[in-house]
C-alpha cells in the first residue's frame, strides 16, 4: 500500500517540522514538501500534487482560506485539511463552506491527526472536526470589547465612557487582557488578538 501524499503548510518551523516528525513516525504517510506560507504551499501542491495539503489557517502572504480555495482550484480532486491553533466555530464553518474536508486544533493528538488523514483521502463522507469543548477565546466578552475600542484608537476615558464602565476597571481589564495573551502593552495585544483571530478586521 503506497504512502499517503502530504504538504504540509505552516509559517512556524518548529510546527511545520513537528507535523512531518509526527507523520513519519507514524508510518504510511510521506510529507512531500514543507511551505512557509500559502504562496510556497501553492507552489509545492501544483507540482508534486499531493493526496492532501495540512494548512495553517494563519500565515502570511495567502492565508488558509485563501490557499485553500486557490489550491483546490489549481489542483481538481486535491484534499484540504485546515489546522488552528486557536480553534474559532466560525472558522470552521467557513472552512467546510469552503471545500475543506476538515478543521482540526493543532494541538489534536497524533491518532486522531491520522484517522482524519487516512479518513480524508479515502474519501471519508462527513467534514472532520472535533468539538469545541472550550471558548476559543481566552478573554472575557468584556475584556474583547475594551480591546476592539483599543484598536479602534480610543483612550482609556474614551473606552470607559462607551463602556459604561470607570477609567480604573478599563485599566484593570488591559492588564488581565496583556496577561493572558502574555503582550508587554495595548498595542502588541491587538496585533496578537488579530492574529489569533479573537479581533477581526
Amino acid at each position: 500500500m503506497k504512502n499517503i501524499r502530504i504538504v504540509v503548510a505552516d509559517d512556524h518551523p518548529m510546527v511545520r517540522e513537528g507535523l512531518e516528525a509526527m507523520l513519519s513516525s507514524a508510518g504510511g504517510f510521506e510529507v512531500v514538501a514543507l511551505a512557509e506560507d500559502g504562496k510556497s504551499a501553492l507552489d509545492a501542491v501544483s507540482s508534486l500534487k499531493p493526496d492532501i495539503l495540512l494548512s495553517d489557517v494563519r500565515m502570511p502572504v495567502m492565508d488558509g482560506f485563501a490557499l485553500l480555495e486557490a489550491a483546490v482550484a489549481a489542483v481538481p480532486g486535491l484534499k484540504v485539511l485546515l489546522l488552528a491553533g486557536m480553534p474559532l466555530k466560525e472558522e470552521e464553518a467557513r472552512a467546510e463552506k469552503l471545500g475543506a474536508k476538515g478543521y482540526l486544533p493543532k494541538d489534536v493528538d497524533l491518532a486522531r491527526l491520522t484517522g482524519a488523514i487516512q479518513s480524508i483521502v479515502a474519501g471519508g463522507e462527513g467534514f472532520e472536526s472535533v468539538e469545541f469543548k472550550q471558548s476559543p477565546s481566552p478573554l472575557t466578552a468584556r475584556e474583547t470589547d475594551v480591546l476592539r475600542l483599543v484598536a479602534m484608537g480610543r483612550q482609556r476615558e474614551q473606552i470607559a465612557e462607551a463602556l459604561g464602565i470607570g477609567a480604573e476597571s478599563v485599566k484593570t481589564h488591559l492588564k488581565g487582557i496583556m496577561n493572558k495573551l502574555g503582550c508587554p502593552n495595548a498595542t502588541s495585544a491587538v496585533g496578537k488578538a488579530y492574529g489569533l483571530g479573537i479581533l477581526r478586521a
